[in-house]
């Protein structure tokens, strides 16, 4: 069992951001059209991840599942060196985003689709997101596509609804529905299906996980990092703390010292004359770049409320957000 793309392709989305359970076959699904498309049309593929090291472990074995489950019966696929070979006629490529400023000078105009499998990352683990990522990718996707309309699925596992692409887009799924349409231009879909959901909850493995945090991730699709813990919103009797600035956005820190409560939040106090960064980036003339915790008073006292538990966020985006800020402080 697989997920088919017929449906989300009806969409004609140059951007179709897919996000599922664990093992329904995403990836399965787009490499199956993939090879459908060199095959029908001579169209080519490049098969995309974040980081090279990504690639060393599975490039050489991307298309065991689909030789062994005989999809496309009398036709070899192969990889040599970076390629994907159909036949022993090259058909798609294996590229890495860290690598993306290599190819600029290269042409690919017979490049009709991109996988950029495992976009989201699980920010519990070692991995982490590229600097202005999404613009690195826009960056590259010029380079492939060069004006013209190259579709891109970007797949992943429900780990984490926010992360740098729903956010600069600002995509948000409306109540009861798994996905949302801006135009032709970018697609969110989330997959949830109900047999593979049905059969995967019968295995022995689906049985012994059926009923815990990890189960509802694998199995019924719930985001595994997404969780409402430490979400308020702050309070009338908040006091304007300091700004921080993160990514081009400014956030407002404020405290409630009855409550014993810090609360991040985009609202902020134009007038406060205190603003953090911790990148280069962000660093402007009104602006204190943080160098070293001990020179910024107020932000350790933050930190420090933070891992204490007394710093609350007053949404979803915002608390992932503040992680990835305290994981370039925190050593």
């Amino acid at each position: 069992m697989y997920f088919d793309l017929d449906k989300t392709l009806t969409y004609n989305c140059l951007f179709n951001l897919i996000i599922g359970n664990r093992g329904c076959g995403k990836t399965y699904g787009a490499k199956k059209r993939a090879i459908k498309n060199f095959l029908k049309k001579g169209e080519q593929f490049i098969y995309l991840r974040r980081y090279d090291s990504e690639l060393e472990l599975i490039q050489e074995n991307l298309f065991n599942d689909i030789q062994y489950n005989e999809e496309f019966k009398g036709h070899k696929i192969d990889y040599k060196a970076g390629y994907f070979y159909v036949d022993e006629v090259m058909a798609g490529y294996s590229m890495a985003l860290t690598k993306s400023h290599y190819y600029k000078s290269s042409s690919f105009p017979r490049v009709k689709l991109i996988i950029f499998d495992e976009f989201v990352i699980d920010t519990g683990g070692t991995t982490s997101y590229l600097k202005n990522e999404v613009e690195k990718f826009l960056d590259f996707y010029e380079t492939i596509a060069r004006k013209r309309d190259v579709i891109v699925l970007f797949l992943a596992n429900a780990i984490t609804f926010i992360n740098p692409y729903t956010v600069y887009w600002n995509l948000r799924l409306p109540y009861n529905s798994n996905f949302v349409r801006k135009d032709d231009l970018i697609l969110l879909q989330l997959v949830q299906d109900e047999g593979f959901i049905n059969e995967k909850r019968q295995t022995r493995f689906g049985r012994l996980i059926d009923g815990t945090t990890y189960g509802d991730y694998a199995i019924n699709n719930k985001f595994l990092r997404d969780s409402d813990t430490f979400i308020e919103k702050k309070t009338g009797s908040a006091q304007y703390y300091f700004t921080f600035k993160y990514n081009g956005t400014l956030y407002g820190v404020w405290i409630d010292y009855q409550k014993g409560k810090m609360y991040v939040s985009e609202n902020i106090d134009p007038t406060c004359g205190l603003t953090y960064t911790l990148t280069l980036e962000d660093h402007s003339p009104n602006t204190l770049l943080i160098k070293r915790l001990n020179s910024a008073t107020l932000f350790k006292r933050f930190l420090e409320a933070y891992k204490d538990g007394y710093v609350f966020f007053e949404s979803l985006k915002i608390k992932n957000i503040v992680y990835d800020v305290f994981k370039m402080t925190i050593t």
